[in-house]
């Protein structure tokens, strides 16, 4: 029995990676080891296709394999069309095949080439971050594979990702994010917390060089919470150094976990950016074994 009924692997044709011609190598791989799969390479368009793409597919084949050559950007479209297709009573299985300059959740899940992966067929299923966000009576839901963060760390990340790096422009990365960096309040328990960073989390790393947690538990129905309370800058620059060495400490695992922001401000969900509006009331929830993938 196939484990797939057809394989597509999504691409961007004007990325800055490798996105393209990764996935026709891919697709050559594939092509070899699986000739009675059908097997398509598809570019995307603009901006947010690559959901609509997985959508479409997942509602007009059987059991597609649908692979995202990208980075975490590209691969948190591709989940999110995935789960809207979930919703449809749909199946799409997803992966992610490394072609940016974030790859944190490939980099921490996966064992093997992904091509091996594929052929031997193996499905997984892993948990997501489901965050629902309730602003002027409209709601949005949107789900992460990898982190959804405020605040310095989730930014610092983001910003070393989208260089390559050596040693000297980590650390000027780091020191002018770092300084131009302001606390945030929520409300959280009803009370009013001042802080400096707070990350939700399913990976135990980010941006190749910040150790978040020192296990990766991507399929136990909670997620990691790490929060930085406000404090001066000499201690922030201590908790980083601990990040980029020896790795933070947990505060807390939840499966839930509910705040409001006071003012508005970006949340990063897989490094992709959505704004808060003032006043958004925010639910962080973990999804149990909601993703079918292959790692």
């Amino acid at each position: 029995m196939k484990a797939f009924s057809d394989i597509f692997i999504i691409y961007n044709p004007v990325s800055t990676g490798s996105s393209e011609p990764t996935a026709m190598k891919l697709e050559r791989q594939l092509g070899k080891a699986l000739p009675d799969v059908s097997i398509k390479s598809l570019p995307t368009k603009y901006a947010g296709h690559a959901e609509e793409l997985v959508y479409e597919l997942a509602t007009s084949h059987k059991k597609p394999l649908i692979i995202s050559s990208s980075g975490d950007g590209g691969y948190h479209e591709v989940i999110n069309g995935a789960m809207k297709a979930k919703k449809a009573k749909k199946v799409a299985i997803t992966a992610v095949l490394p072609a940016g300059n974030a790859n944190d959740h490939s980099r921490t899940m996966q064992e093997r080439p992904l091509a091996e992966a594929i052929i031997a067929g193996k499905i997984t299923a892993i948990d997501l971050l489901e965050v629902t966000i309730h602003t002027k009576g409209k709601k949005l839901v949107r789900y992460a594979h990898s982190y959804a963060g405020l605040g310095l760390t989730p930014v610092i990340a983001t910003e070393l990702n989208r260089h390559t790096l050596n040693a000297f422009r980590e650390t000027w990365l780091v020191l002018t994010t770092f300084f131009k960096h302001r606390p945030f309040t929520i409300r959280h328990s009803n009370k009013l917390i001042i802080l400096d960073s707070l990350i939700f989390t399913n990976i135990n790393e980010m941006a190749k060089i910040l150790t978040l947690a020192q296990d990766n538990k991507p399929d136990d129905g909670k997620f990691e919470v790490i929060s930085f309370p406000h404090a001066h800058k000499f201690l922030l620059i201590k908790k980083l150094f601990r990040a980029a060495t020896v790795g933070l400490q947990t505060t807390r695992r939840e499966n839930t976990y509910s705040f409001e922001v006071i003012k508005k401000m970006p949340l990063q969900l897989d490094g992709e950016v959505t704004t808060l509006a003032a006043g958004a009331r925010v639910k962080i929830s973990a999804a149990p074994m909601a993703l079918k993938t292959i790692i």
